[in-house]
């Protein structure tokens, strides 16, 4: 019995059958259980290990002899021997040398890393594997790059790109949304249901202390029209005549601009200024009597295109009215060398033809509208005025009316409500508006030609009539001064009796923090005893804000599968009051009751409407109005949108 109680009498073994030396081999170990195996290899000449050994798949129980080998088997000096397989019982074949590598690797309270590779022991001439110098870890110089990188460092770089990435994608979402429109509004063209504001030069701003206006007073004051929030503004007189301004409708030349305010040149710089502000300019263009009769068109009209292709731009088809021909006819200036000329030398954005009525029944007539619309262009508007399409024959209205863009209409407001009310009518159910490559209607409280509205009435009466033009279907008009209650001139001793004529178009009057009209103590031609209601602008430019951004308001009509359906209601009573109700699928519905009587009324309109919130026209903004007892003052209006 040896000191393993394994019995090695021959007889047993089979001594006289097998040699001494396989008597004691190790190999007798692979019958003995697993943890008292020898892990020696079945090599000669090699030593048993002590029977303390703790075998490499042995899971380490952490005692004091595992920590005892562990350590004495650490050193530097040991040397790695070739290995050899050999086969027990188990059946694992054992491919290391017992040291460090061994003990490190195969312990479970150690962990072992990568080194780098100036850690690791080159291979030898003989092209043998080594192991690194604190590891033991076999690593050949095949070993991929990828293994040296740096990798605490790429891992930090790609956590910082990722949360970058990341941030950037939040900003890029917060910024689209930033700008996303505040309104989701139905667009409309430059001239649709925008504000135009008409102005006589020569009242407005006065530059050169000469007691005139001239056109470099309007470039002064262009900051004014942008506060308005006007969409264009429209000169009514700018042409030569005998005596500026005295007798202006007595013009001389279409193709220059009077001495008294100005020059060619200063009509393109205010245009530049206006369109710098997304501001139009439209000028008046007075044929009659300048004009006796209409010349035949420069340019072959059939061979243009229509006037309805979006992709003919303005100035395409100036090139094509060259290219066709243009000339000078026998019987004077053609009104197309006209439009040429202020075309190419302001870029003004349309013209008002005025006195057109006259050339009616002229053969002509037709062909010098095309000629006219198509020199402008889809982006420049042709404006008539209603009388002009009321005395047109029937047969020439349809042809015609596809030309125009505006049609001018004026509203008499001293006709009283019902008179409005039905001139409202006739122009939205009439021949205007029959569909939608129709013109729109341009309204009109006040002219050259007509007093001021608040000539023999109270001031209040001006901003009533203008709060309630503003809330018309089509484009309202401003004359000048209106937003402010400019009075006409007062000229009690008749010192400027042979101007009597011009007193409705007094001069501009100005806040006491602005420079007034012109620094003169006296106008030549004007006495300066004008007032004005300065507080009425608020109002005024609260409405114009009001309606820009009201489809129900700035749209005349619902095209809906090619159908024009009216969006107005209007309606009068009793001469005195009048109401109008705007509306737009899935927006806002307005009314607009308009009191233009002197007596403070009290209206039960709870057939029409039930509550709503005052918006515009009254001190008491935001207030909640019910329909059952509405109170109105005189000469006032009030704006109300409806609770739904």
């Amino acid at each position: 019995m040896n000191h393993l109680q394994i019995s090695t009498d021959p007889t047993l073994l089979g001594a006289d059958l097998l040699p001494e030396s396989l008597t004691t081999s190790p190999s007798v170990s692979t019958f003995l259980p697993e943890e008292d195996a020898s892990t020696c290899l079945l090599l000669p000449e090699t030593p048993s290990p002590p029977l303390d050994f703790s075998h490499p798949l042995t899971p380490s129980m952490g005692n004091a002899t595992d920590n005892h080998v562990r350590d004495a088997v650490t050193g530097d000096d040991d040397q790695a021997a070739e290995t050899s397989s050999s086969s027990g019982s188990s059946g694992i074949g054992m491919v290391a040398p017992v040291g460090a590598g061994a003990g490190n690797l195969f312990s479970h309270n150690n962990y072992q890393h990568l080194r780098k590779k100036s850690d690791v022991v080159k291979a030898g001439q003989d092209g043998s594997m080594h192991h690194a110098a604190s590891l033991g870890i076999a690593v050949t110089k095949d070993m991929p790059g990828f293994v040296h990188w740096n990798w605490p460092m790429i891992r930090k770089c790609t956590f910082f790109v990722f949360l970058a990435l990341i941030v950037a994608m939040v900003g890029i979402v917060v910024a689209m949304i930033a700008t996303l429109p505040k309104s989701c509004n139905p667009p409309a063209t430059w001239y649709k249901g925008s504000v135009f504001y008409e102005v006589f030069p020569a009242s407005f701003q006065d530059t050169n202390d000469d007691g005139l206006g001239d056109i470099r007073g309007l470039i002064g004051r262009a900051e004014y029209f942008k506060t308005l929030g006007i969409g264009a503004v429209r000169l009514n007189s700018i042409f030569p005549s005998k005596h500026y301004p005295d007798h202006f409708q007595e013009v001389t030349s279409l193709l220059d601009v009077d001495e008294v305010l100005g020059k060619v040149e200063d009509v393109q710089k205010l245009a530049a200024t206006l369109h710098e502000r997304n501001i139009s300019l439209v000028l008046d263009l007075p044929i009659h009597p300048f004009l006796e009769r209409l010349s035949p068109p420069t340019i072959d009209v059939d061979r243009l295109p229509n006037r309805t292709d979006d992709g003919m731009v303005t100035s395409e088809f100036l090139r094509l009215s060259r290219s066709v021909g243009a000339g000078q006819s026998e019987g004077g200036t053609v009104i197309s060398d006209v439009l040429r000329f202020w075309l190419t030398r302001t870029g003004v954005d349309g013209f008002y033809v005025k006195g057109l009525e006259h050339f009616a029944d002229d053969p002509l007539l037709v062909e010098n509208v095309k000629e006219w619309k198509y020199l402008l262009g889809p982006d420049r508007i042709l404006m008539v005025g209603q009388k002009f399409v009321q005395r047109l024959p029937e047969r020439l209205v349809r042809d015609v009316l596809l030309q125009v863009d505006l049609v001018d209409v004026y509203l008499d407001v001293s006709n009283g409500t019902d008179g409005i009310a039905s001139t409202v009518q006739d122009a939205i159910h009439g021949r205007l508006l029959r569909g939608v490559d129709h013109p729109w209607v341009h309204w009109s409280l006040g002219s050259v030609s007509e007093r001021r509205l608040a000539s023999g009435l109270s001031p209040n009466a001006t901003l009533a009539a203008t709060l309630m033009e503003l809330t018309l279907p089509g484009t309202p008009s401003i004359f000048y001064g209106d937003e402010i209650s400019l009075e006409e001139a007062n000229d009690p001793k008749g010192e400027h009796v042979d101007t009597q004529h011009l007193h409705h178009l007094t001069a501009m009057v100005w806040d006491s923090t602005q420079n007034q009209f012109t620094s003169r103590g006296s106008l030549p031609w004007l006495p300066r005893s004008a007032s004005a209601s300065l507080h009425h602008l608020d109002y005024v430019i609260e409405a114009i804000a009001l309606r820009k951004r009201s489809p129900s308001i700035y749209q005349n009509a619902v095209v809906k599968e090619e159908q024009t359906l009216p969006n107005t209601d209007i309606k009068s009573n009793q001469n005195e009051i009048l109401v109008i109700q705007r509306w737009y699928p899935r927006r806002n519905s307005f009314a607009t009751v308009a009191n233009l009587g002197q007596k403070r009324v009290s209206l039960d309109l709870t057939a029409m409407f039930y509550s709503g919130e005052i918006i515009a026209g009254s001190s008491l903004k935001h207030e909640r109005v019910y329909f059952d007892r509405f109170e109105i003052s005189p000469l006032e209006t009030i704006v109300v949108k409806l609770h739904k």
